[in-house]
């Protein structure tokens, strides 16, 4: 699988990712699965996969050492034997299309375009799919067979007519969903039996992700996770763990004023706020943007983010579009929220 890795990096390098983009940190979607590979050259390792959304999604790869790849909002990254560098789009791609049970549970979650088609020729039958495009270039198609409960498995199309085939086998019951425990990868070079040991698909904490995979030793991840964090918060209503995330003192711009704001000021306003609301989803509509200074000690992220919820006192809905500029500093080697300008669409 690795050499399929070297191999398409180049020609993926240019594929772009489709425009759409919705990513909920209220989310409490997990599906995660570890599964043994043997390959048709003789080899053997161990894979696991991590899927929250197709912003938050991690495949690692484990024999004689021990890979990680993954998509995390804008950003791709790798980690080997624990040294980590950033990604490319590629990385992305590679990271989201080993989500196998991801892409029968939340297929339109992940594709755009959603069609149906009843011509798709695979492995030399025609069926049935569900197609749409693929985020990072491409195209995805789900296969219908007779039964819609058990689909016959997943055809990836990638540019430059790279065309990867996974068929499903082995269906068992998880949490009274079918999901297949076998699968079968033709890649047009060599061909991976999967074999699963684990499905886990119940409701997690939204932060289950960031526990799951460790982090990588890279800036930008390390202020994305930042502000996801935060984004989770709200939907936790965890004034503390906002505060544990802020700097000792943060300077805050809003309404025409600009305050300067300690970290005790700022649990207890989210305290407050917390008490009064309660946070059912917390988007970010567009990919953020993340720049870092030269010295590593300084940064800033652009975000776009829609939030929904409700008054505790009243029930009444809420549904508020923001846009905001948040400074971040690293302090003792953790990248902390350090002030922010933010509006509302009216």
């Amino acid at each position: 699988m690795w050499k399929f890795v070297r191999v398409i990096t180049c020609v993926l390098l240019a594929a772009h990712p489709g425009t759409a983009f919705s990513s909920d940190a209220c989310s409490t979607r997990g599906i995660v699965a570890a599964a043994d590979v043997s390959v048709s050259d003789g080899s053997s390792f161990r894979i696991e996969s991590y899927y929250q959304s197709k912003a938050a999604a991690a495949i690692r790869h484990i024999d004689d050492t021990d890979r990680v790849i993954a998509v995390e909002g804008p950003l791709g990254w790798a980690r080997q034997d624990g040294k980590s560098e950033a990604g490319s789009e590629f990385h992305k791609l590679f990271a989201l299309g080993h989500q196998f049970h991801a892409f029968l549970l939340d297929f339109e979650g992940i594709a755009s375009n959603v069609r149906q088609r009843s011509d798709l020729l695979f492995r030399g039958k025609q069926y049935r799919s569900t197609s749409g495009d693929y985020p990072y270039g491409g195209a995805v198609h789900l296969v219908h067979g007779a039964d819609d409960a058990h689909p016959v498995g997943l055809l990836f199309e990638f540019p430059e007519d790279l065309v990867i085939s996974v068929s499903f086998d082995d269906w068992r019951d998880v949490g009274g969903v079918a999901l297949p425990y076998h699968l079968q990868i033709d890649d047009g070079d060599r061909v991976f039996d999967y074999d699963y040991a684990e499905i886990d698909m119940s409701p997690k904490s939204p932060l289950w992700f960031f526990e799951a995979v460790t982090a990588p030793d890279i800036d930008t991840v390390l202020i994305y996770r930042l502000h996801r964090q935060l984004l989770a918060a709200h939907c936790l209503g965890d004034a503390e763990l906002i505060a544990r995330l802020s700097a000792p003192q943060a300077l805050v711009a809003g309404r025409g004023q600009l305050n300067h704001v300690t970290n005790d000021a700022i649990k207890n306003r989210f305290a407050a706020l917390f008490q009064a609301v309660t946070y059912t989803a917390y988007l970010d509509t567009e990919l953020p943007v993340i720049e870092v200074a030269e010295n590593a000690d300084l940064g800033w992220i652009g975000a776009s983010v829609h939030t929904r919820g409700s008054a505790n006192d009243s029930g009444v809905a809420f549904s508020h579009q923001w846009a905001w500029i948040m400074t971040v500093k690293k302090i003792d080697g953790a990248w902390l929220h350090a002030g922010n300008a933010s509006n509302l669409a009216e």
